[in-house]
């Protein structure tokens, strides 16, 4: 029997939650259907693997690399790029859609050329995308909006064809956001986790935290650093281990700085395998998180699943991985500080936000996300 052809478009591979998500769409669907994955980056599926936990292949995966001015288009701090790389990818595909039986945009909103699905962890590109930017703070100005407009234009893109693609999100909070920004309705399907569970009895875990992500400026890990430097004022033992794989060069060395200077207590790990990650997330008891807004935060939901207490910020997404608890979450600093301490203060608060996460970890399974992943597909394709 021939199996059917799908396709999974990707701009560009950087170290992100958004490429976790697109790796482990390639593992649930290479078994199944022809798959092949169109991007602007070299790919190494080693690497992948390595860094996500998949088990890809190209003898899994019919990689077509997208060649025009690739060395430039390809480098995934060129963040001015990002509009272009989106159109031009989607323009290039759109010639050779007819090949295929299903399209899937695995970053964001895209006009395939017909109706396929697109996931996404973001609304940045289509007509309304002011909404988000405005409330990730991401810069917006009439020049701006030119620049997407030429960019739709050149690439011959139809906000109607987009709409007419499934879309599927990452949480409620996003969807809630696509609704606002676009009119459309997505259906949910949280990212899965890959974390194999070390169960470290409580008491033997470190007592202090880990931060992990990108070192960028919308992580706002500085915010986390100062959080964790008054609570040692009254907890000094307390730690913050910084877990990363993927850089601002500027913005790492702001905060390596801030490592140098607070070397007793403040570390930084880069480039760890997912099987060294999952070793250190299980050697500490709580987690932070400094970024507002999270669309999700798969480091988040890693933490839990570690048997971690993850503290985050009281907007965006991330708040649904953790039931919305008031004990958890935080508006600002100082609020952060003052929850974090009573925390640490009561042995009994813990256990019992340990209990009230525990079943959480459930929710983020490979199994759930490939069924529901899969349903998805075989809905668009009738």
């Amino acid at each position: 029997m021939t199996r059917k052809k799908i396709a999974i478009l990707f701009p560009v591979f950087f170290n992100g939650g958004a490429e976790f998500v697109t790796a482990w769409m390639l593992e649930s669907l290479k078994n199944i259907y022809d798959v092949s994955l169109f991007t602007f980056s070299q790919i190494n599926f080693s690497e992948i693997n390595q860094k996500f936990g998949t088990s890809l292949s190209k003898d899994d995966i019919d990689v077509r690399v997208i060649h025009p001015l690739l060395k430039y288009l390809s480098d995934p701090h060129r963040y001015s790029l990002m509009t272009i790389r989106q159109h031009l990818l989607a323009n290039k595909f759109r010639k050779v859609c007819e090949d295929f039986d299903l399209a899937i945009s695995a970053f964001n909103e895209m006009d395939l050329g017909k109706p396929g699905i697109q996931y996404i962890h973001v609304p940045l590109f289509a007509h309304g995308n002011e909404i988000a930017r405005h409330i990730f703070n991401y810069p917006t100005s009439t020049i701006r909006t030119l620049y997407q407009r030429t960019c739709e234009f050149l690439s011959g893109y139809s906000e109607e064809r987009m709409k007419k693609n499934i879309t599927i999100t990452n949480s409620q909070w996003t969807a809630d956001l696509i609704k606002r920004s676009f009119g459309m309705d997505a259906k949910i399907l949280s990212p899965m986790v890959v974390i194999t569970k070390i169960n470290t009895p409580w008491e033997k875990r470190e007592n202090g935290f880990i931060i992990s992500g990108r070192l960028t400026p919308d992580k706002n890990i500085e915010s986390a650093i100062e959080i964790i430097s008054k609570v040692r004022k009254v907890y000094p033992d307390v730690h913050l281990h910084i877990v990363s794989s993927g850089y601002d060069s500027n913005y790492r060395n702001n905060i390596l700085k801030l490592c140098e200077l607070n070397a007793q207590w403040l570390y930084l790990t880069e480039n760890l395998s997912r099987s060294e990650y999952q070793q250190i997330l299980s050697q500490h008891r709580y987690g932070i998180h400094a970024r507002a807004n999270e669309t999700f935060g798969i480091t988040i939901a890693e933490m839990v699943c570690a048997g971690c207490l993850p503290f985050i910020p009281d907007e965006g997404g991330q708040l649904e991985i953790v039931g919305n608890n008031p004990a958890l979450k935080f508006g600002n600093i100082e609020e952060a500080v003052d929850k974090i301490c009573n925390v640490l203060s009561s042995p009994v608060q813990q256990t019992q936000l340990l209990e009230s996460l525990s079943t959480h970890g459930n929710l983020f399974s490979y199994e759930n996300f490939k069924s529901k992943f899969i349903f998805h597909i075989e809905q668009a394709m009738g």
